[in-house]
């Protein structure tokens, strides 16, 4: 078949839940030839249900984005890639301090070494051809910091200075550079997917009762109002399609919000917000915590009279 007239290809990453299992399936009903990868293939359940219900087919394969040998066999395996998703990520919840070297290191290597490896193996072919588009998933974080998850955080502020970098590095090339950056919506990096660290509940940190209010914090709040994710899918697979894609994308109200703030030079007033909020819920959190040591110390009671 010629060049000219074949699907594009576009691989995505991160495709056994949230963004990218949406994508995958929004790509594929919009005609793309999409190779859907994943981590753990034993996660594919769900994918293969959603393309299932859609009417659509796509490719799955399993991608360790932070094993160089599983990025080289399949990006031979499946060049040229047109279009690039770098949306893998992973989240481990606590404060900086309490997080262990290991568990810096592992969200560092998968939210941003490990893309930078996928995008040098992919982007040879696309300097050849003379085209192609590379998406990263960034998110809000990356644009205003969050609070217990510094290391997310951090990945997330470097993927978006790499793009800005890359950007301007591939313009020769008509290869395109896309930063997408959504606010809290309702994907399992924030809910199943996401850890807690090794010593979130370690009492001997003066973290304890903060990881504590920031996680209820999170529960009562924040996921609730969270947005759906069906909205960011639909408009990655609109920015596929542009001839012209803008530098970055601001996504979700409570992104668009937060960034215009920083922008007034509100950063402090916004910092301060979150603070006391984050005041209230670990009060609560600890309210909570002291009714259910009672409860117990009064079923024990109970117990040793009967």
């Amino acid at each position: 078949m010629p060049q000219s007239n074949r699907k594009k290809r576009v691989l995505i990453t991160g495709c056994s839940s949230g963004f990218g299992l949406l994508t995958a399936v929004r790509a594929a009903q919009a005609g793309y030839e999409v190779i859907a990868t994943m981590r753990n293939q034993g996660k594919a359940g769900y994918l293969h249900e959603a393309l299932d219900r859609a009417g659509v087919s796509a490719t799955l394969e399993e991608l360790d984005i932070t094993s160089p040998e599983s990025i080289r066999m399949v990006v031979q395996k499946y060049s040229p890639i047109d279009i690039l998703v770098n949306n893998a990520g992973i989240l481990i919840m606590g404060s900086f301090l309490d997080l262990t070297q290991a568990e810096t290191r592992r969200v560092l290597e998968t939210n941003y070494l490990g893309i930078v490896e996928l995008t040098r193996a992919v982007v040879p072919s696309m300097i050849e051809r003379q085209t192609g588009m590379i998406i990263n998933i960034a998110s809000l974080a990356g644009r205003v910091g969050h609070p217990f998850n510094a290391a997310y955080a951090a990945s997330k502020h470097a993927l978006i200075g790499f793009s800005q970098s890359i950007r301007v590095e591939l313009m020769p090339f008509n290869v395109k550079v896309v930063s997408v950056e959504p606010g809290y919506h309702k994907t399992e990096i924030i809910r199943a997917n996401a850890t807690l660290s090794e010593n979130f509940y370690d009492r001997k940190s003066p973290f304890f009762e903060w990881n504590r209010g920031f996680l209820r914090l999170m529960m009562d709040r924040v996921i609730p109002k969270a947005g759906e994710p069906e909205a960011i899918a639909a408009r990655i697979v609109e920015i596929m399609g542009l001839e012209n894609p803008r530098l970055h994308y601001i996504l979700g109200r409570d992104a668009r919000w937060a960034t215009r703030l920083e922008w007034l030079g509100l950063g402090q007033w916004l910092a301060s917000k979150v603070f006391e909020k984050l005041q209230i819920a670990r009060h609560r959190e600890n309210r909570r915590a002291e009714y259910k040591k009672n409860r117990r110390k009064k079923t024990s009671t109970q117990t040793q009279e009967s």
